[in-house]
């Protein structure tokens, strides 16, 4: 009975000033919402990861022409060596059994490509046959890159769809010519749309041509960028990592005791790459949510200790009618709690729909759960005791004829 007649004196003392509690509420709900959109856009960076590691492939390994590199994109740590050859993906797949097939692949990652008056800037690769099955992704119209064409060293390519639509606009591109430095090429395919790479890139900003032709007309040069290994099975890959280094240290003379002057990068290595390139977004997204929580709850305990100042006579009367300390403590965190529970739940809800609506203009996986929603009511709720706790305290040592008298 005395719990029942506490809560509908705190709503009736919020209802009175609807401006006061209004005022209170606005600070918890940004900080939800942003805590809202901080969660979504994590779980949708994980499934981000993910899916980057799905499209490099779990029983894959990745062999890239670079000694001493770490975490990062291969391109930016280490040094790169230009001892990895064709010959060496042919050995790998001979002689390990793990091995199913290989990709070797060179790469120019910013290359002027020119249609007409149109250019753009894109990834120009040079690729096998191989390729579309060791990646599992092939053209959705045309062909790609054949064996013949590898043995003629044509001049023929298979486009991206960034690619193509900035050079092409609408229009089919397949049979139309473009020139990749000074050298034309015929488009025969277009490829699949593949999305971002495991580390950040466009892949779908990328120009496909054939491996010999790259090495003979456009690069001229006789070594690879990379290799891209497929095994039998995702158990194979530690034990095929012992053997791709045994392998390649022996085709290049390495010494016992000197480092490789390859990489070999496994899944798990591709999905923390792609996760520190997520986490310093999900970090600054993190500190943004946990400073308007904060300045939320700051404005409910200021707003709450000129409400006990301003209701006084109130406090000094229901004391001297028989409130004690705790009813009255009770009293301020249940208006406290109620206000930025209700705050939390507009933040949800407003969360929600900035989560779809960030998705839809941004193209960025955005992931709405329950851990959402529980840490919204868990926070606001948490900021309410908090931030309640000193006016509640305030207004239960308050003694009657002081308070009866201001």
């Amino acid at each position: 009975m005395i719990t029942a007649r506490i809560v509908k004196t705190a709503f009736r003392g919020l209802g009175r000033n609807k401006l006061r509690t209004f005022l209170m509420m606005i600070g918890v709900v940004i900080g939800v919402l942003a805590l809202t959109l901080v969660v979504s856009a994590a779980l949708g960076a994980q499934k981000r990861v993910m899916e980057r590691v799905r499209k490099f492939g779990l029983d894959s390994l990745m062999v890239t022409a670079v000694s001493g590199a770490e975490r990062g994109s291969p391109s930016a740590s280490g040094q790169p060596t230009t001892t990895l050859k064709i010959e060496d993906a042919t050995a790998l797949k001979d002689e390990i059994p793990a091995v199913v097939d290989v990709a070797p692949f060179n790469r120019r990652s910013q290359s002027e490509v020119k249609f007409e008056e149109r250019s753009a800037t894109v990834g120009v690769f040079g690729v096998t046959p191989s390729w579309a099955p060791v990646w599992d992704w092939d053209v959705k119209a045309g062909d790609f890159i054949s064996d013949e064409d590898m043995d003629l060293l044509a001049r023929v390519a298979v486009i991206g769809e960034t690619a193509r639509r900035e050079l092409f606009g609408t229009a089919d591109p397949i049979g139309e010519t473009v020139r990749v430095g000074n050298v034309p090429f015929e488009i025969k395919g277009i490829m699949q749309d593949r999305g971002t790479s495991p580390g950040g890139g466009d892949m779908d900003n990328r120009i496909y041509i054939p491996l010999s032709t790259f090495m003979r007309r456009v690069a001229n040069v006789d070594h690879l960028w990379g290799i891209k290994v497929r095994l039998g099975s995702v158990k194979d890959i530690d034990p095929a990592v012992e053997s791709v280094q045994a392998v390649l240290r022996e085709r290049h003379r390495i010494a016992p005791g000197l480092p490789d002057d390859f990489t070999v990068r496994k899944p798990d290595e591709v999905k923390e790459m792609a996760e520190e390139v997520a986490g310093t977004f999900n970090l600054f997204l993190i500190v943004v949510a946990g400073i308007s929580l904060i300045a939320g709850g700051v404005v409910v305990s200021n707003i709450m200790l000129i409400s006990v100042n301003e209701r006084r006579k109130e406090i000094g009367l229901r004391k001297a009618v028989g409130a004690g300390r705790r009813h009255i403590m009770l009293q301020f965190l249940l208006e406290s709690t109620v206000v930025t529970l209700a705050g939390g739940v507009v933040g949800i809800l407003l969360g929600a729909a900035g989560a779809w609506l960030m998705g839809v203009l941004t193209q960025l996986p955005t992931t709405l759960s329950w851990q959402s929603v529980a840490l919204g009511v868990a926070f606001s709720s948490l900021v309410g005791l908090i931030a309640g706790l000193q006016p509640a305290r305030r207004a239960a040592a308050m003694q009657p004829i002081d308070a009866l008298r201001s």
